[in-house]
């Protein structure tokens, strides 16, 4: 068959199911193994791929399954990452907390970092492939930890892992405090998307009271473990703000730093 009338007939029907027919260049890069710039260079595929792709295509419009839970596969800042029901998905919002992190390891010469709640390891890995900095991720979840390990396998990057409750098993000090901890608030949980609410790990999404829950442990215990004239970069929901400001008024308030939406995504902090 050929591919550009195979990709036609997928698309139109996604979008007559008001699906994002973005998904079906995704589906078909996977299952050809080449990246979607090329899908335009290949002509004709054989009856085995074309099957292969339809059955993906139909689990994706027949159900709300992400995309990359779909493929246990993730983008991030460059780089392929392995996941799972048991991590959350990278987002792209969450880049911007990687290049916040990156600048100031460049401006400050910072030479150790630990990461909290790493999860599928994006943050913690992107920052070590772009820098030489020291790196520390924590997680409580060992499903998560076992994960985030085999993405720096993947990755080729040297970073230790802790299984950790937040601070709790954490020893010394550190130029950077780098986190993306869960912050929906409980009671919004139920009105997120189905593809995050049923695929994410709760775990990973419920941060407690008004989402304030892990900002408060790292308030609580930063100091400690902070170095003096390091920093904390901290990714953030799109109505806190002003929260965790108040929060860290005992820090000194650097930046907020807004996302690809125009929405205040990271803040930063130094001691």
């Amino acid at each position: 068959m050929k591919l550009i009338e195979l990709r036609k007939e997928l698309k139109d029907l996604y979008c007559q199911h008001e699906k994002d027919s973005a998904d079906v260049d995704f589906i078909v890069s996977e299952v050809l193994n080449v990246p979607r710039t090329e899908l335009t260079l290949i002509e004709d595929i054989d009856d085995m791929t074309e099957q292969t792709i339809r059955e993906y295509a139909t689990i994706r419009l027949d159900t709300d399954i992400p995309i990359d839970k779909l493929f246990k596969k993730a983008y991030f800042y460059g780089m392929t990452f392995y996941i799972d029901e048991n991590v959350l998905s990278p987002r792209q919002d969450s880049e911007v907390v990687v290049d916040t992190t990156l600048k100031y390891i460049n401006e400050k010469g910072y030479k150790s970092c630990i990461d909290l709640c790493t999860g599928s390891g994006c943050l913690a890995i992107a920052i070590k492939k772009n820098s030489d900095i020291e790196m520390l991720a924590t997680d409580i979840s060992n499903k998560a930890l076992q994960i985030a390990k085999k993405n720096a396998k993947i990755n080729k990057v040297n970073v230790e892992f802790l299984k950790s409750d937040m601070f709790d098993k954490v020893d010394g000090k550190f130029d950077l405090i780098v986190s993306n901890p869960p912050y929906i608030a409980t009671d919004e949980i139920e009105d997120l998307d189905k593809e995050v609410k049923d695929y994410d790990p709760i775990l990973a999404l419920d941060g407690g009271d008004m989402g304030l829950k892990f900002f408060n442990d790292i308030h609580n215990e930063a100091r400690k473990h902070l170095n003096d004239g390091g920093m904390l970069i901290l990714e953030i929901g799109y109505n806190q703000k002003q929260p965790i400001i108040s929060l860290f008024n005992d820090f000194n308030f650097v930046e907020s730093v807004l996302d690809l939406n125009g929405i205040d995504r990271v803040l930063v902090f130094t001691k």
